[in-house]
């Protein structure tokens, strides 16, 4: 089998990964080949070039890399290899939706051959861009605190970023106003927040979307609208623990397209950790399928 291996070049390999990659490459049954990322996108690079080239992709990172290599593979169009995820990012939130067991040193090898969990792969599309993600797109606070964190990780690195992305956003936000159309139903009115979520976990272990099963053809959809940020702050618990929120303004929909129009100024969200933004952005699901082995 063949096999390419992703790595984020800025993220440490601990022993046991380690251990992982040397168990690879000695099988005589695997034709392995490691590369580390040297700059932003070069994984999506990567994974286009290779996707009729390798039979699976083991990518070791975060929700980020992971977006990248998805987004290389469905640029192309064909069946898309599958991906092993050994998580090593932050947050590696998207992981977390099947809760993989410890590890096996014996059984390194076979964990690579046994069958995976085939993933339908949701889109995001604006005026600007076409993008695929796996876990959690949303507009809003999230969108905000996202572009504050490339800030800051630009001149503190990873660890404080996070944290200061929040508190920086907490002072600053202002909900946009925005139309927001689902299921034959339109809104509009200043949204705090709306998540539109095909995994259940983001920001760091959050449980957004109680049970939401990233298998099925479907989102749940997370609508927060005239919240103050004490709300969200004082429910933050409730997300750890993953029950849903009871308040007025906070509302649980299910769906499988949204659409997102802005007549005066570009909506900031985030796919997946990514940044993006635009006055029309529409969400739903690709025709690609890629089968998650962790």
């Amino acid at each position: 089998m063949k096999i390419l291996g992703i790595i984020h070049g800025n993220r440490k390999i601990n022993s046991l990964h380690g251990s992982f990659f040397e168990a690879c490459k000695a099988d005589p049954s695997l034709e392995v080949s490691l590369k580390k990322t040297e700059f932003s996108g070069h994984a999506k690079s990567m994974a286009c070039e290779g996707k009729f080239l390798y039979e699976m992709i083991i990518i070791h990172g975060g929700d980020g890399l992971i977006n990248e290599v998805v987004n290389g593979l469905c640029s192309v169009p064909g069946k898309n290899p599958k991906i092993f995820l050994l998580p090593g990012g932050t947050g590696n939130d998207f992981i977390r939706n099947f809760k993989p067991g410890k590890y096996d040193l014996s059984s390194f090898t076979q964990k690579l051959r046994q069958p995976g969990t085939i993933i339908p792969v949701p889109y995001c599309k604006t005026e600007l861009e076409l993008r695929y993600f796996m876990n959690i797109a949303d507009f809003g606070f999230g969108g905000h605190v996202v572009h504050s964190l490339d800030y800051f990780r630009q001149r503190l690195g990873t660890k404080a970023s996070y944290f200061l992305a929040v508190i920086k956003s907490f002072l600053s936000y202002k909900a946009p106003e925005f139309t927001l159309k689902f299921n034959e139903t339109t809104h509009k009115k200043h949204f705090f927040m709306v998540a539109i979520c095909h995994g259940s976990v983001f920001g760091d272990g959050m449980i957004i979307a109680p049970g939401n099963d990233p298998l099925q053809a479907n989102f749940q959809l997370v609508v927060l609208g005239n919240v103050s940020l004490w709300d969200y702050i004082k429910n933050l618990p409730k997300l750890r623990k993953g029950l849903r929120i009871k308040h007025p303004e906070i509302h649980y929909h299910n769906t499988q397209e949204v659409q997102l129009d802005s007549t005066r100024t570009l909506v900031n969200g985030e796919t997946d950790g990514e940044f993006i933004q635009g006055k029309h952005i529409q969400l739903g699901f690709s025709e690609n399928k890629i089968e998650v082995c962790c």
